[in-house]
């Protein structure tokens, strides 16, 4: 009948359309069991129901008159009035000139005796409705017991269905005013069954698009939305389920983003104690012990280096604490300007070998650039450039030994892309670490947070550009990214 997966104007039009298909088929087959039933029980006469009775009327006077009975003498008035129906039918009896004699009709039928005349053994017929029904008037001549012309007999009838007279008008105008009532009664029944189908069609997608809402609500997003029908519910279904999948996969990922958090401010927590144990043990030692063995050059050296380097690794721990203290590491703007290539990076290679010979590190730096002679500056965010390579030299120096070396290079291609690569001779990625050093809040296996590279990956995702990593078959770990240069 109406399926749900149509759409619901196509259900509403078939829904009409079946009323009105519904009412009309019952109405008619009311209208034929109520006709076919009055006719039958005679509540109901035909519209020819008077007229088959002419000829019978007609026979039976020749018949009588036969008889010697002068139709047209007023003695005979109740003997006709016998043959014919109490009711429907109207007559007056005229004599040969045309005047009245007696009878149910009062005015003049017959004006005198040639109308008479001309109008003998015939039928009119007068107040039609488009030549339907109407008040028919027959004539008939009378004769007498000797086949004598003695007069005519008007009869008056209407060609029209009229209630029986035996049957009281009450019950029958009842039936029939519930026969004209039964398609308003069938239309508001069919509306009612059609418009229950619709209203489930439409009422389950909305009532669970309801409970969906109300589960939302309630922060509970394990549920489905399986309405897939190709309608306007199933589209707006498909919508909310698209809305619930990306609220799940929000919270998810916020939920993941906490636990990571919570997991690396545990983890830097951790790594907290072991400086500060050697930082108050040294401190410790230097006002416990005498003063002619910590006073020495040497001694105070070897201790203040210690400390040193444990307070610097606290500043460490402090910078990525500050970072996991954040709230989105995903979304902050680039401000690229024109930058020379020469100058940035004579000056980057400056920052760079201080640090490097600070610790005792070789610095070897290679610049090559493809590009023509002509070719516009390059269109970079200074600050977060900077801040990979930071990053990525920090990490080197971090396990470079001393002695060891640092390998700087850029190639600024002519397609607008410039890669830099940034290897070391230190112990390199290990295995474990090497997939999931660019995961956020991932903590290594030798006690990296990974957030600088982390944040490295993003300001380089940023600059439309790729970074990864790998291992030296030599020894040593490399680094090396791409940037769009053109902005």
């Amino acid at each position: 009948m109406i399926k749900e997966r149509w759409p619901i104007k196509k259900q509403l039009v078939w829904a009409f359309a079946l009323v009105m298909g519904i009412s009309i088929v019952l109405t008619l087959l009311t209208w034929a069991a109520g006709i076919s039933f009055l006719f039958s029980n005679q509540w109901l006469k035909p519209a020819n129901y008077y007229e088959s009775q002419i000829p019978d009327i007609q026979h039976t006077l020749q018949e009588q008159a036969k008889q010697q009975i002068k139709w047209t003498d007023t003695a005979n008035q109740a003997k006709l009035e016998q043959l014919l129906p109490p009711e429907g039918i109207t007559y007056q009896v005229v004599d040969t000139h045309g005047n009245r004699r007696y009878g149910t009709i009062q005015e003049h039928v017959v004006e005198n005796e040639m109308d008479l005349l001309s109008r003998l053994n015939s039928k009119t017929i007068t107040d039609s409705t488009l030549g339907l029904g109407g008040l028919v008037t027959l004539i008939s001549p009378l004769s007498e017991d000797q086949g004598m012309y003695s007069g005519a007999l008007v009869l008056q009838y209407r060609l029209e269905t009229s209630p029986s007279p035996s049957i009281s008008r009450v019950w029958t105008n009842t039936f029939l005013g519930l026969m004209l009532a039964s398609p308003f009664v069938y239309i508001a029944g069919a509306t009612w069954f059609v418009a229950g189908r619709v209203g489930r069609n439409v009422n389950r997608p909305i009532q669970d698009l309801i409970l969906a809402s109300k589960r939302i609500k309630d922060q509970d997003l394990d549920f489905i939305l399986d309405n897939h029908a190709p309608n306007e519910l199933g589209l707006l279904s498909a919508s909310f389920e698209d809305m619930r999948k990306e609220l799940k996969s929000a919270l998810t990922r916020e939920w993941k983003l906490q636990q990571e958090r919570s997991e690396l401010m545990g983890a830097i927590s951790h790594d907290f104690r072991t400086p500060m144990t050697v930082i108050q043990g040294h401190v410790e030692l230097l006002k416990d012990s005498p003063a002619h063995v910590v006073h020495t050059a040497e001694s105070m050296s070897n201790h203040l280096d210690v400390i040193d380097h444990n307070v610097k690794r606290i500043n460490r721990l402090i910078q990525d604490m500050t970072v996991a203290a954040g709230t989105d590491f995903d979304y902050f703007p680039l401000r690229r300007e024109a930058v020379d290539p020469s100058s940035f990076w004579e000056m980057k290679q400056r920052e760079i070998g201080f640090l490097c010979s600070s610790q005792r590190v070789h610095l070897e730096f290679k610049l090559v650039d493809r590009r023509a002679d002509s070719s516009p500056p390059l269109q970079l965010d200074v600050q977060r450039v900077g801040q990979v390579l930071d990053n990525l030299v920090a990490n080197s120096l971090r396990y470079v030994p001393p002695q060891g070396e640092i390998r700087l290079h850029v190639d600024i291609q002519d397609v607008h892309i410039m890669q830099v690569t940034v290897c070391d001779t230190g112990p390199g990625f290990t295995e474990a670490d090497l997939p999931h050093l660019f995961d956020q809040f991932y903590h290594g296996h030798q006690g990296q947070t990974g957030l600088g590279l982390f944040t490295a990956k993003r300001i380089v995702e940023k600059h439309g550009g790729t970074i990864g990593a790998s291992n030296l078959s030599e020894g040593g770990a490399c680094i090396s990214f791409t940037l769009d240069t053109e902005g």
